[in-house]
């Protein structure tokens, strides 16, 4: 029995999904527009892919889908549940401000609330005060006069124990129910307090709109007759499991430029690669080195809020299919307003009263489509020309900065947006691959399972112990479907407690495999 993937992704302007055979090959791929409830577009995108493909659902081994919409949520403010932080760092009322160095607005949106309690540790693992539990409930109850709809838990050195993080999250359930969302910032991990809070406060926030959205998708996979496992992609490319997505949303941010740079440099056949992706309403460039996105050295960023995990190196402009075009002034101007999703709607060639970059292109002859009425007195030539050499000039500072060192390095072109292009735009060194506007499903079909330890261990046996955490590593990610065959390690981060006693260290392992394939 033949045996497929289903990958999707869920974008700002459109939801695309590949069917995937054994090798890796795209058999069929759809696309629709992305609907205000994303289940909406998922489910319609799935009915239409499986039956153009003629395919039935019981061939289908897993539904990976990647997304934007946690970043989205946050670079909106919309749907984010306010949050109130509890901080467990001894007796300091004097403490730097929660969220302090965040965007004003995001921050009014979020923060609901934050109380500091007793507790705490030591660089060296020792406690910083005890924990008080009538001090601790108080707090909760405070939090909670205040209407707030989640709460993040932050401790001093928290990663070195969770200990205190736990207890005061079970005082929580008791008090608001079991149900209550919660955020352990030592689940998030990283030893810096500041950037620690901020992941923590901002997986808190996303739970709602995450937990409502995809379970949402499950139930559409299992309206399909899709009944096979549906898996979320995160920033590192790798598959995570459905419950896991909706406890820590923010590991989905900034998986869509992932699966993206994953997916073009696969369909150019090079390893070695710059890949720029051009959507609806922004593009994103990243550099793909032996197959893999790099990793930005300065820390994550998101929405103006610094962050404790890896993110691809991307660099984006507000620059796409949707963008609208401004001509009444003396300097032309290009976004950073778009139509996104609405394009069918809004934009002058189907009746709407927005010159986009579409528009310029269908009046120019660089793209045609079905049912559009190009405006040919709304933009010349000579100022069509010119707003195509500006997108030149954007897109071409942005791959100079990524380029760094690779001079040689070949550019390739994927996303909706790259359509619009004229043809002079490609040359030897620059690419428009086969199935290049499903690039970002493509890369989510392509995610492997992955198995991450993370813990707080002695080395004082140092090889035994690395060991000890790599096997079960290896185990998770079979658990989880990976194939044996192709399990190779993708991570291993050892950051020491210098001051702590036994030669403690935090270690992350993280090996990762193709899905196994059906018998």
């Amino acid at each position: 029995m033949n045996s497929y993937v289903i990958g999707v992704d869920i974008g700002g302007t459109n939801t695309d999904a590949v069917l995937v055979d054994q090798k890796d090959n795209i058999i069929c791929a759809v696309k629709t527009t992305t609907t205000e409830d994303i289940s909406m577009g998922f489910r319609a995108v799935l009915r239409e892919l499986l039956k153009k493909a003629a395919v039935s659902p019981d061939n289908i081994q897993g539904v990976f889908l990647g997304t934007t919409h946690a970043t989205n949520a946050i670079l909106q403010k919309k749907d984010l549940l306010r949050v109130g932080v509890i901080r467990i760092a001894g007796q300091k009322p004097d403490t730097l401000p929660v969220a302090f160095a965040w965007p004003q607005d995001l921050r009014e949106t979020v923060i609901g609330g934050f109380e500091t309690i007793s507790g705490g540790f030591e660089c060296h693992g020792g406690p910083l005060t005890p924990l008080c539990l009538e001090e601790t409930r108080l707090a909760i109850q405070q939090l909670l006069e205040k209407q707030v709809e989640a709460i993040a838990i932050v401790g001093v050195f928290s990663p070195l124990n969770g200990g205190q993080e736990q207890v005061v999250a079970a005082l929580i359930r008791e008090m608001a129910g079991k149900d209550f969302p919660i955020s352990l910032s030592y689940e998030i991990g990283g030893i810096g307090f500041i950037e620690r809070e901020n992941s923590t406060i901002l997986n808190a926030s996303l739970k709602g709109v995450m937990k409502l959205g995809f379970s949402s998708l499950q139930i559409a996979c299992q309206e399909l007759g899709l009944l096979c496992p549906l898996m979320i992609t995160q920033n590192d490319g790798s598959l995570m499991e459905l419950e896991r997505a909706i406890d820590y949303p923010v590991l989905t941010i900034s998986a869509g430029p992932t699966n993206s740079f994953i997916g073009g440099a696969r369909l150019s056949q090079l390893e070695d690669v710059i890949v720029v992706d051009i959507g609806g309403t922004s593009t994103d460039v990243g550099l793909v080195r032996r197959g893999f996105p790099i990793r930005s050295l300065n820390k994550s960023n998101i929405g103006g809020i610094a962050l404790n995990f890896p993110m691809p190196d991307v660099l984006s402009v507000a620059l796409g299919g949707g963008s609208i075009v401004d001509l009444s002034s003396s300097a032309l101007k290009i976004g950073p307003v778009s139509a996104g999703k609405s394009l069918s709607t809004e934009a002058l060639s189907f009746g709407g009263n927005c010159l986009t970059l579409t528009d310029v292109a269908l009046v120019l002859g660089y793209i045609a489509i079905d049912l559009s009425n190009p405006p040919r007195d709304a933009v010349s030539s000579e100022q069509g020309r010119a707003v195509f050499d500006q997108v030149r000039d954007r897109i071409q500072e942005l791959t100079v900065k990524i380029r760094g060192e690779y001079k040689d390095i070949p550019i390739v072109f994927v996303g909706g947006g790259s359509s619009l292009l004229p043809s002079d735009f490609f040359q030897e060194d620059r690419r428009l691959p086969d199935f290049f506007n499903v690039a970002n499903a493509y890369g989510a079909a392509l995610a492997e399972i992955s198995g991450t330890i993370d813990a707080t261990v002695s080395l004082q046996n140092r090889s035994e112990m690395l060991d000890k955490l790599g096997a079960q590593a290896r185990q998770k990610a079979m658990d989880q479907g990976a194939d044996r065959g192709t399990l190779k390690l993708v991570d291993q981060q050892i950051i020491p407690y210098s001051y702590a006693p036994n030669q403690m260290a935090r270690v992350i392992i993280r090996y990762s495999g193709k899905r196994k394939s059906a018998d």
